[in-house]
């Protein structure tokens, strides 16, 4: 097996067997995410990786606040830029 090759992780043959012929080709659904489901299925395309990750995700902004960052970079008025910074900080 070459390294990050269309195997990667399916280690038996039962494992590609799976992914290949049966999941490869589905969509990816996340079913715990704090995405608005509507967003899914309607493929929105978010503007940037803050509105996608880090809006309404009050477990990501509970993460945020208990690294000590300042409200103002979680749902205050900081750029989406620098709240994805704070985020990464952390």
């Amino acid at each position: 097996m070459k390294f990050l090759d269309d195997d990667i992780l399916l280690t038996t043959p039962l494992a590609r067997d799976l992914f290949h012929n049966y999941a490869e080709n589905l969509k990816i659904i996340d079913y715990h995410c704090h995405i608005n489901q509507n967003q899914i299925l309607n493929d929105k395309q978010f503007k940037n990786i803050t509105e996608l990750w880090l809006y309404g995700d009050h477990y990501k902004w509970r993460l945020i606040r208990n690294c000590g960052v300042d409200e103002y970079y979680i749902t205050g008025k900081a750029s989406d830029y620098e709240k994805f910074e704070a985020f990464a900080k952390c």
